[in-house]
């Protein structure tokens, strides 16, 4: 759906932007030109920089959120076998993936069962096996999609500042020679300034709302 919108909008602005193309083609100058690049250096550099913190905030949360679902399913392996791992390693999904965790607990159950001889019907035996197998796989379900999450947004993130960057170097760039260029050129590179700004927006709005959507 957010995509639906996102290329809904994107089509609307190349409609009106290929307007406004023509419409300015014999009456553009050098100083809207000027105008134009140094609005889209002030817009962009602000819209930069909020959204690189939002973003980096974005991701540090939830970074936060997968070493709390780490540390409290390490707690919780502790509390059934005793186990302890001194931090989130590949063995500790390796050992939840294969049971290996659940049936040591199903071990140490029956061998406390037979201890304090209190004998169990081995199908409830098998159910809290179940439960607790249940319970880990849970608990790295969730820790792997908020992985998952972090690594898209790091993505997303990469993206985002390219294309917000993009419209700035190249304002920059054309203050520079827009003095020295006629009127077709300066229409021609503050469109494409224009454009490019309008792509870093939109992919912005696309992070932000799956960010949202996924929280």
């Amino acid at each position: 759906m957010v995509r639906v919108i996102l290329y809904g909008t994107a089509v609307v602005v190349i409609l009106v932007w290929v307007s406004y193309f023509l419409i300015g083609f014999s009456h553009f100058n050098k100083n809207n030109a000027i105008s134009i690049f140094s609005s889209v250096i002030a817009g962009m550099s602000a819209l930069l920089t909020v959204a690189i913190a939002v973003i980096i905030f974005r991701i540090q949360s939830l970074e936060n959120r997968r070493q709390n679902v780490e540390q409290s399913t390490l707690n919780y392996i502790y509390q059934i076998i005793q186990w302890t791992y001194p931090l989130w390693i590949p063995s500790v999904e390796e050992d939840i993936r294969s049971g290996t965790l659940a049936n040591r607990y199903f071990s140490n159950r029956s061998r406390v069962d037979a201890d304090t001889r209190h004998r169990y019907p081995q199908e409830e035996s098998q159910k809290d096996r179940d439960a607790q197998q249940k319970r880990l796989e849970e608990a790295l379900n969730e820790r792997t999609k908020i992985s998952q999450r972090i690594e898209t947004m790091k993505n997303d993130f990469k993206s985002s500042v390219i294309f917000l960057i993009l419209p700035i170097l190249f304002s920059l760039l054309m203050l520079m020679v827009s003095d020295t260029l006629d009127y077709l050129l300066n229409l021609v590179m503050g469109s494409t300034v224009i454009f490019l700004s309008g792509a870093g927006i939109a992919l912005l709005i696309q992070v932000a709302l799956e960010s949202m959507i996924e929280t």
